[in-house]
């Protein structure tokens, strides 16, 4: 048995990883590497406006161990893949002091446009250069045979006329290629139509994309593969003595629970591409109406969640930008609160309690949809026996950090996924103004004012920053995007 013993083969699969000690390698290995997925590579951007109240999404500790705030609750399931990076500042970029032009744009037109490209709208509103991070990753994410949409945008709302004193192309869009802003698609019915045109099944009519069959034919060669692994051991049990016998035994027990977890268990189910019914439209949108209706809100959000998991179970597009209203979003949360609630006045809070209750609320559900998203991306085991979100990089952060004050420190930032195992995030819960990034001290500034909802500014760490390490992540390492020059966060880097 010496011969095999050195020749020990991993079987990986839904987390799992076991030596196979017993089986002749040759023909194992060919198997393998015939069943061998190269899983895409893919990222997602989450704007949500209007800030976040701060005290109620910081968690109180750093490190790992941290207990979800109410706002983050929602995130617990999968707090050990995500991020909370808190007290990053980008203020000096968004609104420059001096202004270049004397008349710089609102905290959310500037925050917005800013997000993705870290180049300030104020002096830089036609700067071909402009180029966010969802278009910088397009060729690595979409090497070899590239999906069928390059990269998708989405928005919540479209209709704000409340574009704060700058282009409104800067409140209605994070993705931006040589200077140019790449829309929003604001109907759900229109989303379906751009990911599912194509061949449609002659038995149900509906679009299915190749992707459907490829899927399938993984699960079957996934399952074969097993399959085989135990018919071999099952035929070298006969040439083992008790002891040996015993050990192969206990490896035929282990990879049966593989087999069952890949196939029966919830957290774990194959790629899968089930396409569902096309969604009415929301009707005419309205850019100058100012306040989305509720009913758009409640009506809307379930079905981009479920569209943009699909896109990425489907491998339709590698990149998606998602925005939870535009900057300086007026929607209403009447369906929440009970009363007509609309979002960028609530903001507006000045420390009323009442509007601080129903910010959190706000907050709560914007954290709740995402959470939907990325557990159901956890749940999806991808080609290479990892979960869709293990090999998806995505990145959440606002206009600006409060409400009241329009600061663009303290921002809040989540982070979630691995990048293909290039991020360590390891629910981590690193707040840049403490201290506890090990990036020296923090700078001791006063809390902003009468509110005292944001923490002090550290302009030593930026959000650039998280962008820059995103772009590392994928190959791409770099020390400038945007006006922004520095260097990657290297505590959530792998």
């Amino acid at each position: 048995m010496s011969a095999l013993k050195s020749r020990r083969l991993f079987l990986a699969g839904a987390g799992v990883s076991l030596t196979l000690p017993f089986l002749p390698s040759a023909l194992w290995t060919r198997r393998a590497q015939a069943a061998t997925g190269v899983a895409p590579r893919r990222f997602m951007s989450w704007f949500v406006p209007n800030g976040m109240v701060m005290n109620n999404f910081t968690p109180a500790t750093v490190g790992t161990a941290w207990t979800p705030t109410t706002i983050l609750a929602p995130l617990a399931p999968i707090q050990k893949k995500i991020a909370i990076l808190t007290g990053l500042d980008h203020e000096n970029l968004a609104l420059p002091q001096p202004s270049p032009t004397g008349n710089p744009p609102g905290g959310h037109g500037s925050g917005t446009g800013i997000m993705l490209n870290m180049m300030s709208v104020d002096g830089h509103a036609t700067d071909a250069t402009r180029m966010s991070v969802d278009q910088l990753l397009l060729p690595v994410l979409n090497a070899g045979s590239a999906p069928r949409m390059s990269s998708m945008q989405i928005g919540l709302q479209g209709d704000n006329g409340l574009c704060d004193r700058a282009d409104c192309s800067f409140s209605r869009t994070l993705s931006w290629k040589n200077g140019a802003a790449l829309p929003n698609i604001y109907d759900p019915a229109l989303l379906f139509d751009a990911m599912f045109s194509g061949a449609t099944s002659a038995t149900t009519g509906m679009p299915t994309p190749a992707s459907t069959a490829a899927a399938a034919a993984r699960a079957a060669e996934q399952k074969s593969i097993l399959d085989a692994v135990v018919a071999q051991a099952t035929s070298l049990r006969t040439k083992l003595n008790a002891a040996d016998g015993a050990k192969l035994d206990q490896y035929l027990t282990s990879v049966r629970d593989i087999e069952t977890q890949i196939q029966n268990q919830a957290s774990a189910k194959p790629l899968m591409c089930t396409i569902p019914a096309r969604p009415a439209s929301p009707g005419v949108l309205n850019f100058n109406r100012g306040i989305t209706p509720s009913t758009v809100l409640q009506a809307d959000m379930p079905l981009f969640v479920q569209l943009m998991g699909l896109a990425f179970t489907c491998d339709i597009t590698r990149s998606i930008t998602y925005m939870v209203g535009n900057g300086t979003s007026n929607n209403d949360y009447q369906f929440l609160i009970g009363s007509s609630t609309p979002h960028h006045g609530t903001s507006h809070h000045n420390g009323d309690a009442t509007k601080l209750a129903a910010l959190t609320k706000i907050d709560t559900w914007e954290i709740q949809q995402l959470a939907t998203l990325l557990i159901a991306l956890d749940n999806t085991m991808d080609v290479d026996g990892n979960t869709v979100l293990d090999n998806t990089t995505f990145y959440l952060s606002s206009d600006i950090g409060d409400g009241a004050s329009h600061n663009h420190w303290d921002m809040p930032v989540i982070m979630a996924g691995g990048a293909s195992g290039k991020l360590k995030l390891g629910g981590q819960h690193i707040n840049y103004t403490d201290g506890s990034s090990g990036r020296g001290p923090a700078l001791a500034l006063p809390r902003s004012g009468a509110t005292a909802l944001v923490g002090p500014r550290n302009p030593v760490n930026c959000t650039g920053q998280a962008l820059l390490s995103i772009l590392s992540a994928h190959g791409l390492p770099a020390t400038k995007i945007g006006l922004y020059t520095g260097t990657a966060l290297t505590e959530i880097l792998a």
